[in-house]
């Protein structure tokens, strides 16, 4: 079995001070890092919430002044919202990051998903079909803008016309593409298609087994092997050393869904997913950030 790999997710906290507080994300980023995660996260978002609690950083400006800031650790949106900007543009924006963080972007992308938000900033919310025939549509055009010299695309929602994205990514053919979501009859559809990574956010383990059984099924009728993408969880975490502690951190945070567990049980917890396929976890950095090293320690080293 390959090494599981271990990531977080540093603005999707509740806690608005790794939302808004860039010292406060470039320190937790240099620190992941140095103990040895293999990625941080953006969440692509334009606002949470109402005025006290809409501060949050633009993701791939984020990641872009944190490709500076570190040197080897992975770094990707979780994920990119096709809607917010044009792919053309999106193809532009990640073959820059790609350059500048030397080789380290995972191109994280997905529909979209939270109606207010799209209200709020004036873009047209689409029916879920719709937002996944566009997503699909756009990442065919992104790849098309990331190894084509000159780019014609004429599709039923985005064009363009001898378009050239240049620079191009560092990794070749591209950047590897990790569709996150968990609808069953599109999302998984278009990660079995195209996909390197697959995500599902927040996912129980009995969630997680039916979602990778139906990834499965669309590999089978693709003539793909399912063993072609990398599986992997996303989502809160909270790790007590003690059951005691445990509720006091799901009291704290408020957490309703995720991986919660024991330093005790860890381990078999992990394991049940990893035992379904999964090769990476990515952590919400609220209510963990203060367990990271210890968490490296001793259960990050048993995988």
């Amino acid at each position: 079995m390959s090494r599981i790999k271990f990531g977080v997710t540093i603005n999707a906290a509740p806690d608005m001070l790794y939302r808004s507080d860039y010292e406060a994300i470039k320190k937790i980023a240099i620190e992941c890092e140095s103990l040895g995660y293999d990625s941080i996260w953006a969440m692509d978002h334009l606002m949470w919430g109402d005025l006290n609690e809409g501060s949050v950083f633009e993701a791939w400006t984020l990641l872009s002044a944190l490709a500076v800031e570190t040197k080897k650790i992975k770094l990707g949106p979780l994920v990119g919202c096709n809607s917010f900007r044009s792919p053309s543009l999106t193809a532009k924006i990640a073959a820059t990051i790609d350059v500048i963080s030397k080789g380290r972007l995972i191109f994280g992308y997905g529909a979209g998903w939270k109606e207010p938000e799209y209200r709020a900033y004036g873009y047209r919310f689409e029916d879920p079909v719709t937002r996944m025939k566009q997503l699909s549509e756009g990442i065919t055009l992104i790849k098309k803008l990331w190894i084509e010299e000159r780019t014609n695309f004429q599709g039923d929602f985005y064009h363009v016309k001898n378009a050239v994205c240049k620079p191009k990514p560092i990794q070749k053919p591209h950047p590897p593409i990790m569709i996150g979501g968990g609808g069953e009859k599109y999302t998984l559809r278009i990660a079995a298609e195209i996909g390197d990574i697959w995500d599902r956010w927040g996912a129980s383990i009995n969630e997680y087994k039916r979602k990778v059984r139906i990834l499965h099924e669309h590999c089978d009728n693709l003539g793909r092997k399912i063993d072609d993408i990398e599986l992997s969880w996303s989502g809160p975490f909270l790790i007590g050393k003690d059951e005691t502690q445990l509720k006091k951190k799901i009291s704290l945070y408020g957490r309703e869904s995720g991986i919660f567990c024991t330093y005790n049980n860890c381990i078999g917890i992990l394991q049940d997913y990893i035992d379904l396929g999964c090769k990476q976890f990515l952590f919400v950095i609220s209510g963990f950030n203060d367990e990271k090293e210890t968490f490296m320690d001793e259960i990050a080293s048993s995988f």
